[in-house]
Formats: C-alpha cells, structure tokens, sequence
C-alpha cells in the first residue's frame, strides 16, 4: 500500500507503511523491573493485532532532571524495550522523558527500536533547556537508520515567547525531524484543528503526527489533516495512571474506526 507520507524519509516509508498510521503508547510506570516488562509485554498483547507501531516511555518517573532521564531508568527502558521488540514484529520506538534523545538512539541501537518520539525538537521553555539544533543533528549521524518523530508546543510546557506562531516552530522543526508531533494541552486533551492546519501548511512536505486527543468522535476530521497519530489515552477507560488497564474493546473499535474512514487494510 502507498505510503500518504508527502515525499517521506524512505525509513519513514519504510518503518509505517499504512497511510494513516496509528502508534500506541505502552507507559512505564514507577516498579520492579519484572513488573514493568510483564506490563509492557500485557499492553503489547492487547494492541498488537489494532495498531501499526508502539513507543515505550518512562511515564512521570525516571527523570534525573528537566531535561534527562536518570542511569537506572535508561537501564529499565533498555530490558523493556528488548522485551517488546522480541515479541512484536510491529516497529517499536522509545521516548525517554523528560528530552532525553541522545538516549533514545541509543536505546534504539541496543535493543532494535526503529524510531524516537521528543517531546520538542525547537522552542524555548520556562524551566527547560532548549535542543540544540546542531547537537541533535550530529547525533542522528550517528543512528541512521532510525528515523525521529519530533513534537513542537508540547503539553505541559510553556513557551518563554507564548505569541510563537506555531506555523513557524514547523518551519524550523521540518529541518530536523522526519515527522513533525503536534499535541493539546494536556495528555488526552484533543489536539486543535487549527494547529494542525497551520502545521500542514507550513510543512507540507513534513509528516504531521497528532500527539494527543485523537478519539472515535473526531478521527474523520483530525486523520483528515494529519498522517497518523499516537494514541495512549484514547485505549484506557480510567486515563494514564498507574494501574488504568488497556481495554481491548476500546482499540479495536478505535482502529476499526479508522479503517472505515480511510479504508486502512492489513492490522
């Protein structure tokens, strides 16, 4: 099936090959070590048949700073992230907050990870240290064959310039990432319509992701803008928390309902 990535990086192409992809979240939480790969593997077991990829990442734990994540967590999302790509022949990626992409590759390089998610790839934040352009370049150098899916006005960040057009974050973002990830405001919260057509705009050769918010009721219209999307919220009844199980109801409605709109085959 072709592609609906506009002129995509060929690992893009190659790595998500339906044209509306969805990409499903697996969160680790705070635990042991066992605990964390038994979920991930219980979470996988659930969205496999649905979706077209999963990311693993540290949820609200693990975080050394504002912008790293701490030895021992990179250690668990290294045994997590093997775990996953051992039992699934969908691509699998990693996003290993708080920013941490240096990390991310390097995941990816031990344990088969095919993509990164960042939260931000431009911008400048309170409290946040801003990516620096050319670092994140030399260290994608150095992992080519894993392609990155950067986010620009994130949740739960504040820009230090609010008034930042966000038509303009793309502009730079489409420089450095292979899809650009644009969210709402917190996490489940419903990405704007607006947003996503002022991305589309000023990067339509760019791959646009919708971050958050993407449910049954408004996929015919975000999935008509966008290219994909990651999906986290939308597959637990109770929210992202510790202890909220995905339901198997709520994906394959969800992916079905996807399919019905843009005639997706083959999950």
């Amino acid at each position: 099936m072709t592609s609906h990535f506009p002129n995509p990086h060929p690992s893009i192409k190659k790595v998500f090959w339906p044209t509306k992809p969805i990409i499903a979240m697996i969160h680790v939480f705070e635990g042991n070590l066992e605990s964390q790969i038994n979920q991930a593997l219980l979470d996988l077991s659930l969205l496999e048949k649905w979706v077209d990829g999963v990311i693993v990442e540290n949820y609200d734990c693990g975080y050394k700073d504002s912008n790293l994540a701490t030895k021992e967590m990179v250690e668990r999302l290294i045994a997590v992230t093997k775990a996953v790509v051992k039992h699934t022949s969908r691509p699998v990626g990693v996003n290993v907050l708080p920013n941490d992409y240096e990390q991310a590759f390097q995941i990816c390089a031990k344990t088969g990870a095919r993509f990164v998610q960042l939260d931000h790839v431009t911008g400048q934040f309170v409290g946040k240290s801003s990516v620096d352009p050319e670092h994140l370049l030399s260290v994608r150098k150095q992992y080519e064959d894993v392609i990155l899916l950067g986010g620009i006005h994130p949740k739960y960040y504040t820009l230090v310039d609010p008034s930042t057009p966000i038509s303009q974050s793309a502009v730079t973002a489409k420089q450095l990432t292979d899809a650009i990830v644009v969210t709402g405001e917190y996490t489940g919260g419903e990405t704007q319509m607006d947003d996503l057509q002022k991305v589309k705009t000023a990067a339509p050769d760019c791959a646009l992701i919708i971050g958050s918010g993407l449910n049954v009721r408004n996929i015919k219209d975000q999935l008509s803008v966008a290219d994909g999307a990651i999906v986290g919220t939308a597959f637990k009844r109770d929210g992202v928390k510790p202890g909220s199980q995905i339901d198997k109801k709520l994906v394959s409605s969800f992916c079905s309902e996807v399919s019905k709109h843009f005639g997706i085959s083959g999950r």
